[in-house]
């Protein structure tokens, strides 16, 4: 998808709305900001002032401000939101969509948040041919990503296992509840934790077509790959994710 470059501050604006409503953030000053960087122009967020927003680490060890989501409340924040939209140009006045991508931190105010999931949607490019390629093959494009902090990593797996077969450090009697019927009951059999690391692996389309086109399994691109039709549907995509996240979490 191609746009001009004077369209982003319009742009840029209805994303802060859409960020103004869902943090409920009425009273506050820029929330986000387009500018060039790098040779492409971006869209971050900039405010930085608690008690709205907060710096955090995202999964790749960057630093960005986040913007809490007022859940369970305003005061007691425990979700914080972060966020770019990357362009690269392709002339003096144009530019074309690269990718973009939605973060969620869980942490109270007092801990550290922590990136647990994540929504991305990165355009193809092209081969000599002219073919379009997405990054990960057959990846979904958009897609959410499953965050290491969210899932159980190798050593909770092992101390799980380490916690089952040790013997215990002195006899544990049956604990016994008398009634009438005299009942028996034994403590709780300890749960073997499964080792779900590999889930940070997977692309989970947000946006597939199978229901349209029927995928053989191969072919590249498939009906879950897809890149913005217009900065309007871009748009449209950003306020839906937005009220989305909020509104799951918020139940």
């Amino acid at each position: 998808m191609e746009a001009k470059r004077a369209q982003l501050k319009d742009h840029a604006s209805i994303i802060a709305a859409v960020l103004r409503d869902v943090c409920d953030a009425s009273n506050t000053g820029p929330l986000v900001q387009e500018s060039d960087e790098s040779g492409n122009i971006v869209i971050v967020i900039t405010h930085s002032n608690k008690p709205l927003s907060r710096l955090v680490t995202t999964d790749l060890g960057l630093r960005e401000p986040a913007l809490r989501l007022p859940i369970p409340d305003a005061h007691q924040p425990r979700y914080w939101i972060g966020l770019h939209e990357r362009w690269e140009w392709k002339s003096a006045h144009r530019i074309r969509f690269r990718d973009c991508g939605l973060r969620l931190y869980v942490g109270g105010e007092n801990e550290e948040a922590v990136q647990v999931l994540r929504l991305e949607w990165v355009a193809p490019t092209s081969n000599p041919n002219g073919e379009l390629i997405y990054s990960g093959k057959h990846a979904g494009h958009p897609h959410w990503h499953i965050d290491r902090s969210a899932l159980v990593g190798p050593e909770d797996y092992w101390r799980s296992l380490e916690s089952l077969t040790a013997p215990p450090l002195e006899p544990q009697p049956d604990l016994e509840v008398f009634s009438e019927a005299s009942v028996s009951v034994r403590p709780a059999q300890l749960r073997l934790i499964h080792d779900c690391s590999w889930v940070q692996e997977l692309h989970l389309p947000a946006h597939a077509g199978w229901m349209l086109s029927e995928w053989d399994g191969h072919t590249i691109p498939g009906p879950h790959q897809c890149e913005p039709e217009s900065i309007a549907r871009l748009e449209h995509w950003w306020a839906g994710a937005l009220r989305y996240f909020a509104s799951e979490l918020a139940h």
